[in-house]
C-alpha cells in the first residue's frame, strides 16, 4: 500500500446495513495492522451502536491503538468554522439597513453544514499518523447531494464572489468587515476545490450497500449512475442480507432475492457485487463484525477492488468523441447539451456541467449516444473556428 492515505466512503439506502459494513471494514483493517479512523457523516450516528461502544459527538473515540471513530457533529462543524465569519456578514446586511432576523437568515449558506463536514474529512487525508479513513455516509440521496455540493457550490462562489472582491478593491478600497468576508468566501472555494480532488482522487473510492429487495437494488443503481457521473469511483456495491443456498429459507422468496443479485452481477460486470449473508442475529461489537466479508477474494478491503473505467477524447474518421463513464444507465434518461465552453449533461435527476477539453472548444457538438457503460458525445471541427488557429 502507498502512502497516500486511502478514504472509502460506504453509501446506501436507509437501513441496508451501511453503517454495520463501514464498521466491519474499519474492525478488520485495524485487526490487520493498518492505523484506521472510522468517521460518521450519516444523521443516525449509529456507528457506536454497531461498535457497542458509547460515543462522544465531534472529537475523537480511540477504540483501539489502531483504531478511533469520530462522530461528526454538523452544529458543533458550524459553530466553530462558520459562525465568526457569519457574525460579520449579519453585522454588514445591518448596517445596510436589513433587519437582523432577516439578515441572519440571509447569511445562513445552503449546505453549509455537510460541506464543513467534508471539510473534516478531507483534513484526515493529511494526518500522518492514520492509512485509511473510512466515512460513514448518510442515505443514497444525500450522499449524492454531498458529493456534488462541493463542484456546485465552488462554482457560485467562483462566478460570483471573485468580481465582488476585485470591484470592493478598486471602486472604494478594502473595507475590513467586507473584505473579510469576501476573503474568506475565496478560501472556501479553494477548501471546495481541495475536497473535490480529494473525493475524486485516485485514492477514494464509494462502495454502495443495498438489500436484495427490488425497491432497494433499483435505488442503488440509479445511485450507481450518479455518482459515476460526477466523478467518483464506485468500485464494489455489497448486497447485505443475501439468503444463501444453505439456510432453510422460504423457497419462492428466497429465489426471487437471488435472481435479482445475478440480474444484478450480469448487468454490471465491471463492479465486484460481494453478497453478505443474513444473519440470525445482528453482528454487534468487533467479534460480531471481524467475520463478515468486506472485501474480494483476490484484494485486501483496503486496496482499490477495480480500476477505474478509462474515459476522454479519441480521434474519429469525422472528428472527436469524448467518453464519460457512466457504468449503468440504469433505464435513465440521459440528455447532452452545449452552453458555451462546457457540456451540460443530465441523467435522471442529476445534472453536471464539465468544462470542454480545449480540442473540443473549436468544435461542434452532434449529439450523444450510449455505449459500453459511457456516454459518447460526438463532435465534429468546426471549420471557421479551425482555420483562425
Amino acid at each position: 500500500m502507498s502512502n497516500q492515505v486511502r478514504l472509502v466512503l460506504f453509501s446506501g439506502k436507509g437501513g441496508v446495513g451501511k453503517s454495520t459494513l463501514a464498521a466491519a471494514t474499519a474492525v478488520q483493517l485495524a485487526d490487520a495492522g493498518r492505523r484506521v479512523h472510522l468517521v460518521s457523516t450519516d444523521p443516525a450516528h449509529s456507528c457506536g451502536d454497531v461498535l457497542g461502544v458509547a460515543m462522544q459527538p465531534g472529537t475523537p473515540n480511540v477504540i483501539n491503538q489502531r483504531l478511533s471513530v469520530t462522530i461528526l457533529d454538523a452544529h458543533v462543524q458550524r459553530t466553530r468554522s462558520w459562525r465568526s465569519l457569519q457574525a460579520i456578514a449579519v453585522e454588514l446586511l445591518t448596517e445596510a439597513g436589513v433587519d437582523p432576523i432577516h439578515a441572519a437568515e440571509l447569511t445562513v449558506l445552503p449546505g453549509i453544514d455537510e460541506i464543513l463536514s467534508l471539510l473534516a474529512v478531507t483534513e484526515l487525508l493529511d494526518d500522518p499518523e492514520i492509512d485509511i479513513v473510512i466515512v460513514d455516509g448518510g442515505p443514497t440521496a444525500e450522499t449524492a447531494r454531498l458529493l456534488a455540493l462541493p463542484e456546485a457550490l465552488e462554482q457560485v462562489l467562483v462566478a460570483v464572489m471573485t468580481p465582488a472582491f476585485a470591484v470592493s478593491r478598486s471602486a472604494r478600497g478594502p473595507i475590513n468587515a467586507e473584505a473579510t468576508v469576501l476573503t474568506a468566501l475565496q478560501e472556501l472555494a479553494a477548501d471546495l476545490r481541495r475536497v473535490k480532488k480529494a473525493l475524486s482522487g485516485s485514492a477514494s473510492v464509494v462502495r454502495l450497500v443495498a438489500t436484495p429487495e427490488k425497491v432497494v437494488l433499483a435505488e442503488t443503481r440509479r445511485h450507481l449512475a450518479t455518482l459515476t457521473l460526477l466523478g467518483h469511483h464506485v468500485d464494489a456495491i455489497f448486497v447485505n442480507r443475501y439468503p444463501s443456498s444453505s439456510d432453510n429459507w422460504p423457497r419462492k422468496w428466497a429465489q426471487k432475492q437471488r435472481k435479482r443479485v445475478r440480474k444484478l452481477r450480469g448487468d454490471i460486470t465491471k463492479t465486484p457485487i460481494i453478497t453478505v449473508p443474513f444473519k440470525a442475529a445482528e453482528p454487534i461489537g468487533k467479534s460480531g463484525l471481524r467475520n463478515l466479508p468486506v472485501s474480494t477474494r483476490r484484494k485486501p478491503a483496503d486496496e482499490l477492488f477495480t480500476s477505474r473505467v478509462p474515459g476522454g477524447v479519441l480521434p474519429t474518421v469525422a472528428g472527436y468523441e469524448w467518453r464519460i463513464p457512466l457504468l449503468d444507465p440504469a433505464d435513465q434518461e440521459i440528455k447532452v447539451g452545449r452552453l458555451g465552453d462546457n457540456a451540460i449533461i443530465v441523467v435522471g435527476s442529476t445534472r453536471r456541467v464539465l468544462a470542454l477539453p480545449p480540442v473540443l472548444c473549436r468544435c461542434v457538438m452532434q449529439g450523444a449516444v450510449v455505449r459500453a457503460k459511457q456516454i459518447v458525445i460526438l463532435f465534429e471541427p468546426d471549420e471557421s473556428l479551425w482555420r483562425q488557429s
